[in-house]
């Protein structure tokens, strides 16, 4: 057998056991989930994870080496869809703005990104870990893609804004914080998609409003 063959064979070897770990990766992160959400992060243990995803505790250390980094797995998936990078493409930055946040706002108001922030917003208090993964997910830093596209249309001049992260919030809490609250609270329904969207539209119309008089 020469090198070539040799070589093609290994690398068609290894590619269904790669795959098997990306499987095993995703299935342990979506039993985790199911878990965090129905017992609490701090009542459910790795023994959990395994029966939940059906493997055994000695699989699920191979793949995480301890909760905390099955919660850093986690909340890197949550919070993907606020880390996209914004792609202006040359439209104006109205459109681009209510697009981004529309994306956003329907993402953090779907049923089970509620039910995750309320258990964030019950456990946090009383731990590190999971002020730490937040942390290292950037949140509250800055760090989420609005920011950064409001910062880069601030330094090209499009937008007049002194703190990105601060108006990134103000947006986000005009269009949404009191349907959140609701929603936390179960004190109001589910909204569309089409009440979510009217609503991104009357704030960013505010919101270059005010533009033309700073």
């Amino acid at each position: 057998m020469d090198l070539m063959e040799t070589q093609t064979k290994a690398v068609g070897a290894g590619r269904p056991r790669q795959m098997l770990e990306d499987e095993r990766r995703r299935q342990l992160i979506t039993a985790a989930a199911e878990l965090f959400l129905h017992k609490g992060y701090h009542a459910t243990t790795m023994d959990d994870v395994a029966r939940c995803a059906g493997m055994s505790k000695k699989t699920v250390y191979q793949v995480f080496s301890a909760k905390s980094e099955l919660l850093d797995a986690l909340l890197s998936d949550w919070l993907a869809p606020v880390t996209i990078p914004v792609e202006s493409d040359g439209r104006p930055p109205r459109e681009v703005l209510t697009e981004v946040l529309s994306r956003i706002i329907n993402f953090a108001l779907a049923e089970r990104q509620v039910l995750m922030t309320r258990l964030l917003i019950a456990e946090t208090p009383y731990s590190e870990e999971i002020a730490a993964a937040l942390d290292r997910q950037g949140c509250g830093r800055g760090m989420g893609a609005l920011e950064q596209w409001l910062a880069s249309q601030a330094a090209l001049g499009s937008l007049k804004i002194d703190d990105p992260d601060e108006v990134s919030n103000m947006l986000f809490f005009t269009a949404a914080g009191d349907v959140l609250m609701g929603l936390l609270l179960r004190t109001r329904a589910q909204p569309t998609v089409e009440e979510v969207n009217a609503r991104v539209e009357r704030t960013v119309a505010n919101f270059f409003h005010a533009q033309q008089f700073i």
